[in-house]
């Protein structure tokens, strides 16, 4: 057949197809649920140590702070170099640490740790969600509350995770509790600098002016 020569085409025709609207999120959720929509937080250094033993560190690394509300970011060390050690460490704290609707119960002997407000509120990883009460969309919430914000990070001996902590802490201080009897760390108790982090919510500012 010549290069002139008809061709068959290529392609089968294609039917074109409806696209469905798009599902906008709502943006006016209740500020307990955790950041806002749109809104780039002021970012405060902590690098501060909340546990130890002999085996594993606890920091408090860095706060993302909002108008109302902050993100806090805690990261675990741990001495282990075994990667299957690691692993079902690991696997432990991305099931039983995030709190939400999906977590299991704690291990008697893991990881827990809250926040007490220096007007005395307090709330740890041990008190229940407040989406376990089912249809948050008209709950009361209080507070404080304590949430994990998506995924957690890993890498080599770390292991790493922001939580949503509302309202924002009231000067001067917050306490930071940790317990962790698996891995050798008992009560500790540390007093976190809240006037910095208040100072820290009037920069926050919307990514869309």
């Amino acid at each position: 057949m010549s290069a002139s020569s008809p061709q068959p085409a290529f392609f089968r025709p294609v039917e074109p197809r409806e696209i469905p609207d798009d599902d906008h999120a709502p943006l006016d959720m209740p500020a307990w649920m955790g950041p806002p929509w749109h809104v780039a937080p002021a970012i405060v250094a902590l690098d501060q140590e909340v546990g130890r033993s002999p085996d594993t560190v606890v920091v408090l690394e860095l706060a993302r702070v909002y108008t109302a509300g902050l993100a806090l970011r805690l990261s675990v060390r741990v001495a282990e170099t075994g990667r299957l050690a690691r692993q079902r460490l690991w696997g432990y704290l991305d099931r039983a640490h995030g709190r939400g609707q999906l977590d299991e119960r704690f291990d008697p002997t893991g990881l827990r740790w809250g926040v007490r407000f220096a007007d005395g509120r307090t709330v740890t990883t041990q008190d229940e969600s407040p989406w376990a009460r089912g249809d948050v969309t008209d709950a009361q919430v209080a507070g404080p509350v304590l949430e994990g914000l998506g995924r957690p990070q890993v890498y080599a001996d770390g292991w790493a995770r922001e939580f949503w902590v509302w309202p924002t802490p009231p000067a001067p201080t917050f306490e930071v509790g940790v317990e962790w009897p698996a891995r050798g760390i008992t009560e500790t108790v540390t007093a976190v600098d809240a006037a910095a982090l208040d100072a820290a919510s009037g920069r926050a500012q919307p990514v869309w002016p």
